[in-house]
């Protein structure tokens, strides 16, 4: 699985390119983009749902490079070197890049996103995929299952695992406390770590995703609050747990096109292709990601539908990050943060 937003929401730190994936269609080259994602199962994902399509399609050559991410994007932008067209930017990325007016508009006289929700039709980019962040359990310890105000119960005892950083954390704590997901923003983070620090000496680390999902194959912790396709992949391989989205933390991963990109026009017809619910239905189909154009929930069997991060049933049962607000927020907050899970 891609990274989480716990690597890409610290906007000063610059991936590394690695490796760039070419896909070409059998007709003779009607044009050509460059996508910029993240590598590993995630890219591998979109270049079956997405790149490998419409370069068959089109006959348009489509080039997958990784490295995506606020800085690599504002050094590009600004160094006028640019060699990346459209850009998989997570929502923190993407409010950072609007920001700093890195992007270019979207052409919706090409970009036909009727079937994507009013609030992720922007001017500058498209969500087109949805994750979440989920409370998972060993159903051997907990056979009845667990709500999110037992995570932070003491009373309950188990091993619980969180992810590393704040945002996610906070929103759990304070949905599992009762504040309803309309009313998460602005956050009240002592209150989110009032609740938190009810269970602390039960927690056996603040880990990043892949941790979360080692520790719960391993069979070193009870509880978790993580990723959903970790957890998703964990269970896969063998782990004896459920999650719920009771108390999720739902985030929207958005295209977009950068300023003075090379082949902008190519790029525009490529993120039209994507956002079709033809397409968004393969994406879900590869890795677990959820569609944003609810039209592509039909198109899939009932039985993974109902289980993605993005269906509307399952989203009403959480909150969705406020991307803005962290933005504003995450320098702060965050150092109060590491002090706290120091101690």
């Amino acid at each position: 699985m891609r990274r989480s937003l716990c690597t890409s929401i610290s906007i000063a730190m610059i991936a590394a390119i690695g490796a760039t994936f070419v896909t070409a269609g059998n007709a003779a080259d009607s044009g050509n983009v460059v996508v910029a994602s993240y590598g590993g199962s995630f890219q591998d994902a979109q270049t079956k749902a997405f790149f490998e399509p419409y370069a068959g399609a089109t006959g348009a050559r489509v080039t997958g490079t990784t490295g995506t991410g606020y800085a690599k994007v504002k050094a590009m932008v600004t160094s006028g070197n640019i060699t990346w067209d459209v850009i998989s930017a997570d929502a923190a990325a993407y409010e950072s890049e609007v920001k700093d007016d890195l992007l270019q508009p979207i052409d919706y006289s090409i970009v036909k996103a009727d079937g994507i929700p009013a609030e992720l039709r922007t001017k500058y980019g498209v969500g087109y995929m949805k994750f979440a962040q989920n409370l998972a359990w060993n159903k051997d310890k907990f056979p009845n299952g667990l709500t999110p105000a037992q995570f932070f119960d003491p009373s309950v005892k188990a091993r619980r695992v969180m992810l590393a950083l704040p945002y996610y954390n906070l929103e759990f704590a304070l949905l599992a406390d009762g504040v309803k997901p309309a009313d998460l923003y602005p956050l009240d983070v002592d209150r989110g770590l009032k609740v938190i620090d009810r269970i602390k000496d039960q927690i056996v680390g603040f880990k990043p995703p892949s941790d979360v999902q080692a520790l719960i194959q391993q069979g070193e912790v009870d509880v978790a609050f993580g990723p959903g396709g970790r957890l998703n992949n964990a269970i896969k391989a063998g782990a004896n747990w459920a999650y719920t989205y009771d108390g999720s933390v739902t985030v929207v991963e958005y295209w977009a096109v950068l300023k003075g990109a090379p082949n902008a026009a190519e790029a525009m017809k490529f993120i039209n292709f994507a956002i079709q619910p033809e397409q968004q239905a393969e994406l879900p189909k590869q890795i677990f990601y959820g569609p944003t154009n609810i039209d592509a929930l039909k198109l899939l069997d009932p039985a993974l539908a109902k289980d993605l991060p993005g269906n509307p049933e399952n989203e009403k049962l959480g909150g969705v990050l406020n991307s803005k607000w962290w933005n504003d927020n995450l320098a702060s907050v965050s150092t109060r943060w590491s002090t706290y899970i120091m101690q």
